[in-house]
């Protein structure tokens, strides 16, 4: 390929998944720097993700003690790998539990109960472990509300910067409770740019607490909060810009009850509300057009009976290629697809069998490519195995991705 224009040879590489080009690095300084550069590392995940390329899902075990291990399984449409892959992850700890914060263009958000926070692309094995931050007490506060904080994981497009959020909520005991001057709260973001925390200057509206986990989108974090006192009513959603570092509020069309949890979700590019009537329903509402709240829409109900199995809570995870059906995870146990049409669903299978789970999507992506390595001896084997056994792998998929590009 020494002859061909080094633009053409950009465009084939493009079209590579991941595991090749992290081979590919070796060829020649040239190839290093073009896979390494950030330009082209932007086009190779807007390429994944216009056609889902490596669509993966990503299974956190949480039913063993310590539940240290993570599983993928390749996806495509409806066809979904039934044996799962083992895979290390990088907050291996046997006294603490990790579990999944959020996740965006391939990367996946971990964090644990003692602070710990990574950053990890699990289809090129590369992570970044977050620096400690103190948490700092507001003057005045001594106590905090909630043991652990509220975190989120996103994509800040206006500055090319993933970054994660931290809102702690303190308060302090007066006689009413729902006072406005009872709580407050310290807000600090991590940029992966700067590999650093910093304070932000905008108050959280002390008025709302988060009743929900955080979504991303939109180069904004959202969750749905409501007063800061038992009560289910008067949720709104809250969204925080990443670029301006500003608050927005936003009207939502349903709201919480005594029988029935709100849950928000991104969906195929949409925030959507989960509405879990327990033992009863699942609604879906979607933002259809983002920030234009006239936009909400229902996009379908999953009756207990269209399913033959009993549910508390589920939410979705992808579509179908053709957008008739959607992935959905149930209980963190189970998987089934779900056809809006048909009002029917089926049920996903694998092995190993995991009895409790939490699900992340991904899509390939060398972004963090300039990570950390983390090594897992037994998948370095493996690969050591499979390469000697397939001489030709990475020639066959230059040539597929030669025809590709014509």
């Amino acid at each position: 390929m020494s002859s061909l224009p080094s633009e053409l040879v950009n465009e084939i590489l493009l079209r590579l998944p991941v595991e090749p080009l992290i081979r590919f690095q070796c060829v020649s300084k040239l190839w290093h720097a073009l896979i390494n550069h950030t330009d082209f590392i932007q086009r190779h995940l807007e390429l994944s993700i216009a056609v889902n390329r490596e669509r993966t899902l990503i299974f956190k075990e949480c039913d063993v003690d310590p539940p240290l291990n993570c599983f993928w399984a390749r996806f495509n449409d409806e066809q979904i790998d039934r044996a799962l892959t083992k895979i290390r992850q990088p907050l291996r700890n046997e006294k603490l539990y990790t579990q999944i914060l959020d996740y965006c263009n391939g990367l996946v958000c971990l964090h644990d109960y003692e602070r710990g926070i990574a950053i990890w692309n699990p289809l090129i094995r590369r992570y970044k472990k977050l620096p400690f931050e103190p948490i700092e007490n507001p003057t005045g506060f001594t106590d905090c509300r909630s043991g652990l904080p509220d975190l989120a994981f996103g994509y800040d497009p206006v500055n090319d910067d993933y970054k994660v959020m931290r809102v702690v909520q303190f308060y302090r005991k007066i006689e009413k409770i729902e006072a406005t001057n009872a709580f407050a709260f310290e807000l600090k973001v991590y940029s992966l740019r700067a590999h650093s925390w910093k304070r932000v200057e905008e108050e959280w509206p002390k008025e709302l607490s988060p009743r929900s986990s955080s979504a991303s989108l939109n180069g904004a974090f959202h969750w749905l909060v409501g007063p800061p006192t038992p009560a289910r009513s008067s949720e709104t959603l809250l969204a925080f810009d990443l670029a301006t570092e500003k608050f927005r509020e936003y009207t939502i069309p349903v709201q919480s009850d005594d029988d029935s949890v709100l849950g928000l979700e991104v969906l195929k590019g949409c925030l959507c509300i989960c509405v879990n009537v327990f033992v009863t329903r699942n609604d879906v509402w979607v933002m259809k057009e983002y920030g234009v709240i006239s936009s909400w829409a229902r996009l379908y109900t999953i009756e207990q009976g269209a399913v033959p199995w009993t549910f508390e809570y589920c939410k979705p995870l992808a579509y179908s290629k053709d957008g008739k059906k959607v992935l959905m995870e149930q209980d963190f146990a189970y998987l089934f697809w779900y056809d809006i049409e048909e009002k029917r669903g089926t049920r996903v299978r694998f092995r190993p069998m995991l009895k409790s789970f939490q699900t992340a999507t991904c899509v390939g992506s060398l972004v963090l490519l300039d990570g950390d390595i983390l090594i897992d001896p037994r998948q370095k084997k493996r690969n050591k195995r499979k390469r000697k056994s397939n001489p030709a792998e990475g020639l066959n998929l230059l040539v597929e991705a030669m025809e590709e590009v014509g």
